[in-house]
């Protein structure tokens, strides 16, 4: 598209103003499902922090095993 353009420059900033439009935005991208939050870099710390805390006291199952070893 931009080589063929008769200005190709042009073309290329017009595209990429496009692109910067449609798509490079949070709030674009939270509607699409991309990202699971939008939140002010003021809030950063106390989510991050709260994220923590959630995760402090996690626990992940380990599966029973299907067979325990045998001596041999």
């Amino acid at each position: 598209e931009i080589q063929a353009a008769d200005d190709p420059e042009g073309e290329r900033k017009r595209l990429v103003d496009d692109y910067r439009a449609r798509l490079e935005h949070p709030y674009i991208a939270a509607a699409k499902g991309y990202i699971d939050d939008v939140i002010d870099p003021r809030d950063t710390r106390v989510k991050i922090a709260h994220a923590l805390e959630m995760l402090r006291t996690k626990s992940v199952p380990v599966p029973p095993k299907k067979h325990g070893n045998i001596p041999l």
